[in-house]
C-alpha cells in the first residue's frame, strides 16, 4: 500500500538524505520512502499489516521533519580541502565485480568478509594511518568490542544515538532457562524464537567508536601533560534498512588518534590532522573533499547539537565521490570535543578540564570510495599504493 505524507515543512535539498536515511527507524512498516516534487511531501509504502496505522506513522514522519528542518542554517558548510579530478574513467558499481572475483561475500544484511586483495588495501590504508600517528607520539592501544552501558550512559551517547544501538545480552544464570531455551530455541528465517524472559538485562553494548574506552581509561585523572594515542577496533552502529552494500554496514573497521589536553594543543594538531588527511588521499589519487558537517544525533535533539556543532566546526569529513551513485561518502572524520569529554569523565589538564579531539578512518568505506574511483583492477592502481601493499597481483606476496 502507498501513502503519502504532507511534512508540514519543507525540506531543505542538503537536508533530503539525511531526511531519508532516518525514516525506516520510524516504524518497521515503513519502506521506500521518497521526498516528492517541492521537497513537502514524502511517499512511502506500507508493509502488510501496517495499512491501519498510516495515519500515526504520517504524524511521526511530519514530526521528524519539522525536528530535523528547525533552525537550519543553509550555506554554512565550509570546505578545507578539495580535489575535483577523478583518477581514472571507472564508473561502475564495484561491487558485482568484487563478488565475482570473490573478493567481497556477503555474510548479512550489513555484514561482508573481504578476499586478500581488499584485505592488502586496508592493511595499506593503516600502515599509513599509523604513520600519521607516529607524526603525534601516539602511542598504541587496544580496547574491546564491548563498552559498558555506563560509558555510553555518561557521554549522552544513549540518548543522542538511540537508533544506532546495538545492546548486548545473555541467557540467564538458571539451569530451567538454558535448558528451556536448549529444547525451544528455533531460527525462522529472520531471527531467533526464544522465550525474551529468559535474558539478561543490558550490562554491555556493542561500541560504536573507538574514542570512549580511552576517555574511560583517563576517567578521575589530572593530566600535567598532552596525551596522543592510536586504536584500531571494530564498531557497530545499526542502521535499519540503510544498510546497503559497503557505505554502510552494521560493523566496520575503525582506526582513529585520539588527543587529549588543553585546546591549544587539540586545536592544533586538528589543523595539522586536516593537511595530513588531504595529503593522504592526495597519495590515494581520490577525487575528495574536507568540509565541516553534523554528527547524525537523535531527531529529538539534532536542532541545537548541528547548529552547535556548525556554528563551532567541530566536525570535519573526509567526503569522497561515488561515481556509480552521485553520492558522496564520508570515509572518515576529524573532530573536535571541546571540554566535553574532559567533563564528563573528570579528565583534569593543568588549564582545567581536558579538551580532546580524534581522527577516525572507515576502512570498509575506503575501500569502496577506492575501487569505485580506481576500478577493481589493481594493475591501474596508484604506484605508491602498489608499493605499500604486501602483494602481487598474482597473489603472491613480495620477497
Amino acid at each position: 500500500m502507498n501513502a503519502v505524507t504532507d511534512l508540514g515543512t519543507t525540506v531543505p535539498d542538503e537536508l533530503a538524505e539525511e531526511f531519508l536515511k532516518r525514516l525506516p527507524y520510524v516504524s518497521e512498516g515503513i519502506s521506500n520512502p521518497r521526498l516528492l516534487p517541492g521537497n513537502t511531501q514524502v511517499a512511502i509504502e506500507l508493509r502488510p499489516g501496517y495499512e491501519d496505522k498510516s495515519e500515526v506513522l504520517s504524524s511521526w514522519i511530519s514530526e521528524v521533519a519539522v525536528k530535523l528542518c528547525s533552525n537550519h542554517r543553509a550555506g554554512i558548510s565550509k570546505t578545507l580541502a578539495k580535489r575535483e579530478v577523478f583518477p581514472s574513467s571507472f564508473d561502475g558499481d564495484p561491487h558485482p565485480l568484487l563478488i565475482a572475483e570473490n573478493e567481497l561475500v556477503a555474510f548479512g544484511r550489513g555484514r561482508y568478509g573481504f578476499g586478500p586483495k581488499l584485505v592488502a588495501l586496508i592493511e595499506y590504508f593503516d600502515l599509513r594511518a599509523r604513520q600519521m600517528a607516529q607524526e603525534f607520539g601516539a602511542e598504541a592501544r587496544t580496547f574491546p568490542s564491548l563498552i559498558g552501558a555506563d560509558v555510553l550512559d555518561r557521554c549522552r551517547y544513549l540518548k543522542n544515538f538511540p537508533a544506532s544501538l546495538n545492546l548486548v545480552s545473555h541467557l540467564r544464570e538458571d539451569h530451567g532457562v538454558l535448558q528451556e531455551f536448549a529444547r525451544r530455541v528455533t531460527w525462522d528465517g529472520k531471527q531467533l524464537v526464544h522465550d525474551p524472559a529468559g535474558v539478561s538485562g543490558v550490562e554491555c553494548l556493542l561500541s560504536p567508536s573507538v574514542c570512549f574506552h580511552w576517555y574511560m581509561w583517563l576517567r578521575d585523572s589530572h593530566l600535567p601533560a598532552p596525551r596522543a594515542i592510536t586504536a584500531l577496533g571494530k564498531c557497530f552502529r545499526y542502521e535499519s534498512s540503510n544498510l546497503t552494500g559497503l557505505e554502510r554496514l552494521w560493523d566496520f573497521s575503525m582506526r582513529e588518534v585520539i588527543f587529549v589536553g588543553p585546546p591549544d594543543y587539540v586545536l592544533g594538531t586538528r589543523k595539522t590532522l586536516v593537511d595530513l588527511s588531504a595529503r593522504f588521499l592526495d597519495e590515494l589519487g581520490l577525487a575528495y573533499e574536507i568540509s565541516t558537517a553534523t554528527d547524525p544525533f537523535f531527531v529529538d535533539s539534532y536542532a541545537v547539537q548541528a547548529a552547535y556543532q556548525q556554528g563551532f566546526e567541530l566536525k570535519y569529513e573526509l567526503l569522497t565521490p561515488l561515481p556509480y551513485s552521485g553520492k558522496k561518502l564520508a570515509v572518515g572524520s576529524i573532530n573536535y570535543h571541546q571540554d566535553f569529554f574532559g567533563r564528563s569523565f573528570a579528565i583534569e589538564t593543568p588549564e582545567g578540564p581536558a579538551h580532546t579531539g580524534c581522527i577516525g578512518f572507515g576502512y570498509e568505506r575506503l575501500a569502496l570510495a577506492f575501487v569505485a574511483q580506481h576500478g577493481v583492477d589493481d594493475r591501474t592502481w596508484p604506484d605508491a599504493v602498489k608499493r605499500g601493499m604486501n602483494y602481487t597481483s598474482s597473489g603472491r606476496e613480495r620477497s
